[in-house]
């Protein structure tokens, strides 16, 4: 299993590259990938899966209190430094969120295959709502954001794909191939193509590394070594087991969310620092990702 990462540090070092030697157009890659290419994964996941409610709501559960455990502990350790408004909400946004689009899937899906990449689509449909309307509020909060979030939520294509889909699965309807096909082929390719987009952003990231080197540590253990140990117990305590526990505890020890560089940037929420965070959580993840598969086995 530890060699589920070669491909991805494979793909992101090629991203890595091209960012490099020849500027890329990011917005118009992400939006592919979040307006097309995940929706597509989403929704074929979820109307061909085999999952039964009984995995999925425990999955569900981790996912939620995970967030919460990390926002609550967030919250105590701002209040003991003595933060403001704008330092609280980088801590929390880089913590609570991790990356289970462009780094969870992919790990998930060359570690365990199409079936633990069903229950990554899960979770990472639970993170969406989060990100979507937590993180928004506490990039925002300053500018009074609540509205934003609220719209950011309710304009992105993720949470219907994924409705409208339970609603298909649970009313037994069968797509034709020739609909199935290509919705399938688009939702598949969303996992190289977020690894080269990761990759690009990683080193439009890497040149501030050095300025910010002393304040990257807590938030990156929090969000690489307390995150996987509080799923652990949650996992544990609600009785998971088998694949779907080795897939949460996987996604929770995934690095800062990408997205989160790109919020802190929207709202002004120390946008230089939380980028940082972002490349140096996720080149540490590598390693301790690494040792967690070997964990796992």
């Amino acid at each position: 299993m530890p060699t589920a990462i070669l491909p991805i540090l494979v793909t992101v070092a090629i991203g890595f590259i091209i960012e490099t030697y020849r500027r890329t157009e990011v917005r118009a890659l992400s939006t592919i990938v979040i307006y097309v290419l995940l929706p597509c994964l989403i929704f074929t996941s979820l109307l061909t899966t085999t999952a039964t409610l009984g995995h999925a709501l425990p999955l569900v559960g981790v996912a939620v209190l995970v967030s919460f455990c990390l926002w609550a502990l967030g919250k105590v350790i701002a209040r003991v430094r003595g933060y403001d408004t704008k330092k609280e909400s980088f801590l929390l946004i880089t913590t609570i969120f991790m990356n289970a689009g462009n780094m969870g899937m992919p790990v998930v899906f060359y570690a365990f295959g199409d079936e633990g990449l069903t229950y990554a689509v899960i979770w990472l449909v639970v993170l969406n709502a989060l990100s979507n309307t937590m993180a928004v509020y506490y990039a925002s909060r300053h500018l009074g954001g609540r509205r934003q979030a609220v719209r950011t939520v309710f304009s992105l294509p993720c949470l219907y794909a994924a409705v409208v889909a339970l609603i298909l699965h649970n009313l037994r309807v069968t797509f034709p191939d020739y609909l199935m096909n290509p919705l399938e082929l688009l939702g598949k390719s969303v996992i190289p193509v977020a690894q080269l987009l990761l990759g690009i952003q990683l080193a439009k990231a890497r040149s501030q590394v050095r300025e910010f080197l002393g304040q990257l540590v807590l938030p990156n253990c929090l969000r690489l070594l307390v995150s996987p140990a509080i799923a652990f117990a949650l996992a544990t305590l609600l009785g998971l087991h088998g694949l779907v526990f080795k897939v949460a505890i996987l996604l929770a020890a995934m690095p800062t969310g990408v997205n989160m560089a790109v919020y802190a940037a929207e709202f002004d929420v120390h946008p230089r620092l939380t980028a940082t965070t972002v490349f140096t959580s996720t080149v540490a993840s590598f390693f301790t990702i690494t040792v967690l598969l070997v964990m796992l086995k």
